[in-house]
C-alpha cells in the first residue's frame, strides 16, 4: 500500500465502493415487477420524441438506440449473461421502454483504436463514450449532435443540478464554440484537494498550538524533528519521499499551495494569459524553503530513494507527525496507527495553512478523461437523455433496499451485494461531483445529533455515519472511517473549503496538445529531477531560473502557445 500507484489504488478503491454504493442507495419510485429478457420488436424513428413533459413516461411502443462497450476484468455476468443481454440492459426496457443495443463490444484496451475505425468509415452508434483526445475530431467532422437545447429540453433538474455541482466546471469542458457538444462523465473534483495531517498528541505534549499559519507549521516540523523516538531512529519535520514530490502525482502540492504556488497547474497571469505554475516566483519561494528544512535535518536524506511504505513505517515508529495528504490518508495510516485493536496515535486533520494574509488555496482539476456523445445521425437523442436522467435518479432519490427490483443497476438480476461490478453493465453512468462535500456537511451533524435523515439518500454516507458511530462505541478497526467521516476528519476539511471557496482549479482542462503529447513527459521528469536537487541542496536553487529557459526551449514555449490557444477558444 506504500508505493505512489498504491497510495492511488486505494484511493480508487474507495471511490469505487463510493460510487457502487451511491448506485444501490437511491430509491426509484414505485416497486416494478421484473420482466423476462425477452424483447418486443424495435422500434425507431423521430414519432416516438418526447415532449419534455413526456420525459417521466415509458416509451410504449419501445425504441431502440444503439452503443458500442468496452468490457473490462472488473465486470461480472452470470454464466448466462453477457455484455449483450443481461439483467440490467432487461430493467431498462422494462422500466423506460428503452431496448439498449450493442453494435460492437471489446476488451477495454481495445476500444479506443475500435473506436477509430468506426470513425474512419462513419459507422457510428447513436452514443457512445469517447475520450477527451477523440471528441474534439469528431466535432470537427461534424459526426456528432449538438446538445445544447436538447440538453435544456430534455436534462430534467435533478440531472442538471448534479452535473453543475461543481459550478459547471467540467460541462464547461464539453463546449466548444459556445455549444455544448457532449455530457461529460463527471466525478467529483473536490478529492484531491489536500489537507494538513498532525499528531495532536504531539502537539499538546510539546505545548505547541495548531497551525494557522505557514510560519507556524514550520516552527512545527522544526520542534517534531527535535523529538526523541524512544531508539527508533531520527524523527523528521514532515514526511517527503520520492512519491511526494513525482510530477505530476505528488502528494506534497499543499505545501506549495502554502505559498500560493500551483506545480503542474496552469494558471492566469496579471494579462489574463496562462502560465505554467511550477514556473512561477512562489515556486522558487517554497523550493528554497524546502531546502533549508532539508539542510536542517527536517527531512528524510532520503528522500529521493524512499517511498510512502518507507514514511508508514516511520509513521508506525513515532519518527513522522506531520503529512500532507488527500482526504483518504488514514486508509493507508490505518496499519501503522491501530495496534492490537488499540488506537495508539492522535492524529488531526487541517486546512493548509498560509505563508501570508491571504487564504491558501488547494489545488483540484476540472479536467474530464472522457464523455458521452450522440450520434448527429440519431433519431432519439431524448432517450440517451432518459438514460442520464434515470442514472441520476438512482444517485440521488433516496435509499434503495436490497430486493428492490430497481436494485438491480447496482447488483444485477441477485437484487443483492455479491461483492462484485454489475454496476459498472449500466451504458451510461456519471458521478456525483459533490458527495465529499455533502458528506463533510452532514456526517457530523448527525454524529452530534443521531438524526440521519439528511443523508438517508446516499447508502454511502449512511454506511460511513454508521462506521463512525460503531467506532465512538469501540470498534478501532473503523478508525479510518472516522479520520474520513467523522467530525474534524478529512470530509469536513472538504467542506470547509468549499463553503470558504479555498479550492483552486486548474485553468487548462482541454485535451492533450500535440506538443504535450510529444514533449510533455521529457518536461515532466527534467522538473522532478530538479526540483529534488534544488530541496537536497546538491544544486543552487539558482537553477530553477536557469530551469525556465530549459524548459522552453524544450517544447515549452510552443506548450504555452497551444495551451493559450485552447483558453481562448473556450472564453
Amino acid at each position: 500500500m506504500g508505493s505512489v500507484t498504491a497510495k492511488r489504488v486505494m484511493f480508487s478503491c474507495l471511490i469505487l465502493l463510493l460510487l457502487v454504493a451511491a448506485a444501490c442507495s437511491r430509491s426509484g419510485g414505485d416497486k416494478q415487477e421484473s420482466s423476462g429478457s425477452s424483447q418486443p420488436a424495435e422500434t425507431t424513428g423521430s414519432d416516438n420524441m418526447l415532449n419534455p413533459m413526456d420525459m417521466n413516461a415509458k416509451y410504449d411502443p419501445p425504441v431502440t438506440i444503439t452503443t458500442i462497450r468496452a468490457k473490462n476484468e472488473s465486470m461480472f455476468f452470470h454464466p448466462d449473461e453477457s455484455m449483450d443481454h443481461n439483467a440490467i440492459y432487461d430493467a431498462y426496457l422494462r422500466d423506460l421502454g428503452i431496448i439498449i443495443k450493442n453494435d460492437w463490444v471489446v476488451d477495454g484496451k481495445e476500444y479506443d483504436q475500435k473506436l477509430k475505425i468506426s470513425i474512419a468509415s462513419d459507422n457510428l452508434p447513436d452514443f457512445f463514450l469517447v475520450s477527451a483526445a477523440d471528441l474534439p475530431q469528431l466535432i470537427e467532422s461534424d459526426m456528432v449532435m449538438d446538445l445544447t437545447e436538447a440538453y435544456e429540453q430534455f436534462a430534467s433538474d435533478k440531472t442538471k443540478e448534479v452535473l453543475m455541482a461543481d459550478g459547471g466546471k467540467q460541462m464547461k469542458t464539453a463546449t466548444f464554440g459556445g455549444k455544448l457538444m457532449a455530457i461529460p462523465q463527471t466525478s467529483s473534483p473536490f478529492g484531491t484537494a489536500e489537507l494538513v495531517w498532525l499528531r495532536n498528541d504531539w502537539l499538546r505534549e510539546m505545548k505547541l498550538p495548531e497551525p494557522k499559519t505557514m510560519q507556524d507549521l514550520l516552527k512545527i516540523s522544526e520542534a517534531f524533528a527535535s523529538r526523541d523516538s524512544g531508539g527508533k531512529g531520527k524523527v523528521f519535520g514532515m514526511a517527503l519521499n520520492k512519491e511526494d514530490i513525482s510530477v505530476p502525482t505528488g502528494f506534497f502540492n499543499g505545501f506549495f499551495n502554502g505559498y500560493h504556488a500551483y506545480p503542474t497547474q496552469w494558471v492566469k497571469d496579471e494579462a489574463g494569459n496562462l502560465v505554467y505554475g511550477s514556473l512561477q516566483p512562489e515556486m522558487k519561494t517554497a523550493l528554497k524553503q524546502l531546502q533549508d528544512l532539508y539542510k536542517a535535518g527536517q527531512l528524510d536524506p532520503e528522500l529521493a530513494v524512499n517511498d510512502s511504505a518507507k514514511s508508514m513505517e516511520m509513521v508506525a515508529n513515532d519518527r513522522i507527525g506531520l503529512m500532507f495528504g488527500e482526504f483518504w490518508m488514514s486508509a493507508i495510516m490505518q496499519q501503522s496507527v491501530v495496534k492490537d485493536n488499540k488506537v495508539t496515535q492522535d492524529w488531526g486533520v487541517y486546512l493548509l495553512p498560509s505563508i501570508d494574509e491571504k487564504p491558501a488555496l488547494t489545488q483540484v482539476s476540472a479536467s474530464v478523461n472522457t464523455f458521452y456523445v450522440i450520434n448527429k445521425k440519431a433519431k432519439n437523442p431524448d432517450a440517451v437523455f432518459k438514460l442520464l436522467n434515470h442514472w441520476v435518479n438512482l444517485q440521488t432519490e433516496g435509499e434503495i433496499e436490497e430486493g428492490n427490483p430497481r436494485s438491480v443497476y447496482t447488483f444485477g438480476r441477485e437484487l443483492k451485494s455479491v461483492g462484485k461490478e454489475f454496476w459498472a453493465i449500466n451504458p451510461l453512468v456519471v458521478f456525483l461531483q459533490d458527495i465529499f462535500i455533502q458528506g463533510g456537511k452532514e456526517i457530523p451533524k448527525a454524529i452530534q445529533t443521531g438524526d440521519a435523515s439528511a443523508i438517508t439518500w446516499s447508502n454511502d454516507l449512511l454506511s460511513r455515519y454508521e462506521a463512525v458511530k460503531k467506532y465512538d462505541a469501540g470498534d478501532t478497526a473503523l478508525w479510518l472511517h472516522a479520520k474520513i467521516a467523522g467530525e474534524g476528519g478529512g470530509f469536513a476539511g472538504l467542506y470547509d473549503y468549499f463553503t470558504q471557496d479555498r479550492y483552486h482549479f486548474d485553468e487548462f482542462y482541454g485535451p492533450v496538445t500535440p506538443v504535450i503529447a510529444e514533449r510533455g513527459d521529457l518536461l515532466k521528469t527534467k522538473e522532478q529531477e530538479l526540483f529534488t536537487k534544488i530541496i537536497m541542496g546538491s544544486v543552487s536553487i539558482d537553477e530553477f531560473d536557469k530551469f525556465i529557459g530549459e524548459w522552453n526551449k524544450l517544447g515549452g514555449d510552443q506548450i504555452t502557445r497551444e495551451v493559450n490557444d485552447w483558453y481562448k477558444s473556450m472564453n
